[in-house]
C-alpha cells in the first residue's frame, strides 16, 4: 500500500506545482494543516475522501484523474476511508458496494473485494449501532419501564446478555473447527476457535484445541490459554500459576506477552497490576506503536473516577496516533470526542 501511496503523492505534489501552489496555500483551501498536504506527498497518509471533490478542482482534475486508480489502489481508497471517516454518505455507501459487487466476480479480486465488502456492511452496522445508542437512551429515560428500551440500548452498546440461547457461539464455533480443521498449520486460527470455546465454557473442547495448538508452535499463547481455561473453571489460582508462566515464555514478542498478562488483571479488577503492566509494555513496542495500552489505561482511571488521567491517557493516544498515522480524520476525532466527554465530566 506504501508504494501506492507514494504513486498518489506524487501526483498531488506535481499538479500542485503545476499550479504554482504552496503546500501551505494548498491546506489553507481545504482548511487543513500543511503537515497533512506534507503526509500526502510523501506517501505517508491519503485525503480524506469527503476531501477529494474540492481536492480535484482544487488541483484542477477529475477525482479519477487524481489517483489515475487502478481497481486494486481503489480498494486502498476503500480501506483508507473505514479507518478515517466516521459516517459514510449515501453515495460512498452505494458506489463502494457496487463496486465491490463488481470485483468480486473476477476471480484475481473475489478475496480481497469479499474481505471489503463484509468491512462496509459491518462499518454500517456499527454506524447505526452509534446513531441508535443515543436514542436508546434517550427512550429509555423517558420510559423507564420498557423492556423495548433496554434492549435498545443494549442492542446498540452490546450489553452482556445472559440469555443462553441468544449469547452460545455453537454454530460460529462449528465454523471455526472447519477453517481449523483444514488449515491446522495456521496457529491463528486456533486463537479464534479457543475464544468462543472459552467464552462458551466449554473448557474441555479447550484444553483439547490448545494442545493441538501447542504443537504448531509453543509460544506464549499456549500458556495463556490455559490460564483462560483455569479461569473459566474457577480455578483462579491455576489461572494465575498459567499467566506467570506466560510472562517466562520466550516465544513472542515481549510487550505482547506483558499488555497480554495486563489484559488478564483487568479483567480481574486487579487494576494496579494491570496499569503497571500496560507501562511496563509501552516503551517496548516496535514503531509504529499500537496505542491499546495507552486506551486500556485511559478505561481503568476513568472505571476509578481519575478523569484527569484518563485524559492524560487519551492524550498520549493521540499524540502517538498524530506521530505515527494520521493528523486527521476519525482515528483522531474519535479520540477528541472522547476528551471533550471526560472534561465534561470534570466540569
Amino acid at each position: 500500500m506504501k508504494n501506492i501511496n507514494q504513486d498518489m503523492g506524487g501526483r498531488i505534489r506535481a499538479l500542485r506545482l503545476s499550479r504554482d501552489m504552496t503546500q501551505e496555500q494548498l491546506a489553507t483551501a481545504l482548511g487543513l494543516s500543511p503537515q497533512a498536504v506534507s503526509k500526502w506527498e510523501t506517501g505517508a497518509t491519503l485525503p480524506d475522501i469527503q476531501l477529494l471533490p474540492e481536492l480535484s478542482e482544487l488541483l484542477g482534475v477529475t477525482i479519477d484523474g487524481l489517483f489515475s486508480m487502478t481497481d486494486e489502489s481503489r480498494m486502498d481508497r476503500i480501506e483508507n476511508m473505514f479507518w478515517n471517516v466516521r459516517f459514510l454518505d449515501r453515495r460512498d455507501r452505494e458506489e463502494t458496494e457496487l463496486f465491490l459487487l463488481e470485483q468480486r466476480e473476477r476471480p484475481e479480486s473475489r478475496p480481497r473485494a469479499t474481505e471489503l465488502l463484509a468491512s462496509l456492511y459491518n462499518r454500517l452496522a456499527d454506524e447505526y449501532h452509534e446513531k441508535a445508542a443515543p436514542l436508546a437512551r434517550e427512550a429509555l429515560r423517558l420510559n423507564p419501564g420498557s423492556k423495548a428500551a433496554h434492549n435498545a440500548v443494549f442492542d446498540a452498546e452490546r450489553g452482556a446478555y445472559q440469555d443462553w440461547n441468544y449469547v452460545n457461539h455453537h454454530e460460529l464455533i462449528e465454523f471455526y473447527r472447519e477453517v481449523t480443521d483444514a488449515h491446522p498449520e495456521d496457529i491463528r486460527n486456533y486463537f479464534w476457535l479457543l475464544d468462543l470455546l472459552i467464552a462458551d465454557g466449554r473448557t474441555a473442547e479447550a484444553r483439547e484445541t490448545a494442545e493441538r495448538m501447542k504443537q504448531v508452535e509453543h509460544s506464549y499463547h499456549y500458556e495463556m490459554y490455559m490460564g483462560d481455561i483455569c479461569r473459566a473453571e474457577c480455578d483462579l489460582p491455576a489461572a494465575l500459576d498459567w499467566w506467570k508462566k506466560m510472562l517466562r515464555n520466550p516465544v513472542g514478542k515481549r510487550w505482547v506477552i506483558l499488555a497480554s498478562y495486563a489484559d488478564r488483571m483487568a479483567k480481574l479488577c486487579r487494576y494496579d497490576e494491570a496499569v503497571e503492566y500496560f507501562r511496563m509494555a509501552m516503551p517496548l513496542r516496535p514503531e509504529p506503536p499500537f496505542t491499546d495500552c495507552e486506551i486500556c489505561v485511559a478505561h481503568i482511571c476513568e472505571i476509578r473516577g481519575d478523569y484527569p488521567g484518563a485524559v492524560a491517557m487519551w492524550e498520549q493516544a493521540l499524540e502517538l496516533g498524530k506521530k505515527y498515522y494520521a493528523d486527521e480524520g476519525e482515528s483522531v476525532d474519535s479520540i477528541l470526542r472522547e476528551i471533550a466527554r471526560l472534561r465534561e465530566k470534570m466540569k
